[in-house]
């Protein structure tokens, strides 16, 4: 790897760690727990305020300061609750480091994979950006093409068009719910 791929590559590892030490502790952790472990590390590393302007693409620039505010909030506390729910347990898997691809200038993609001992890996890739804070994730990319922003910004913005901003704020908080009561 080139110097400017590395510190990227090891802001990635360093979440896979956090995230294998999750899963190997789920169960002892219990849901609540994981979040708050998982909720520091992601507001770490992802640049949570711009991936929920992505999230809601045309629509943030008709939205008040206070639904911006509301939207971060919200569109935050389900990205850690989603990662809380979905890292519930560990079967033996592990991280692989896969790379790292200059999308542009101060943009990347790292790609890294699951490797399950009885199945077959799960791509993850991260798209990151260089801020003045560092190296943050903007966007991330599940089996190579699916963009999870892309996913949410078509969801979000049919919801806005046809029930308003109260509606995607009360189904992003249903999520949220349906998370902590174990649902995923």
């Amino acid at each position: 790897m080139k110097p400017a791929e590395m510190q990227p590559a090891a802001v990635i590892q360093g979440f896979d760690a956090v995230l294998l030490d999750v899963m190997r502790n789920a169960k002892k952790l219990g849901y609540a727990r994981r979040r708050e472990i998982l909720s520091k590390k992601i507001g770490e590393i992802f640049h949570l305020p711009v991936m929920a302007r992505i999230a809601i693409g045309a629509h943030w620039r008709k939205l008040t300061p206070a639904q911006r505010d509301t939207l971060v909030d919200g569109f935050s506390r389900m990205t850690v609750a989603t990662y809380a729910a979905r890292f519930d347990g560990w079967s033996g898997e592990n991280f692989e480091m896969r790379g790292v691809d200059t999308v542009r200038a101060k943009t990347v993609m790292v790609k890294t994979a699951i490797i399950r001992p009885n199945d077959d890996p799960v791509e993850i890739n991260y798209l990151m950006r260089e801020f003045s804070t560092g190296w943050r994730v903007i966007d991330v990319f599940l089996k190579q093409s699916y963009s999870e922003l892309a996913t949410k910004r078509s969801e979000y913005s049919s919801i806005i068009r046809r029930q308003g901003f109260a509606a995607l704020m009360a189904q992003i908080e249903a999520k949220i719910s349906q998370y902590a009561n174990g649902g995923k």
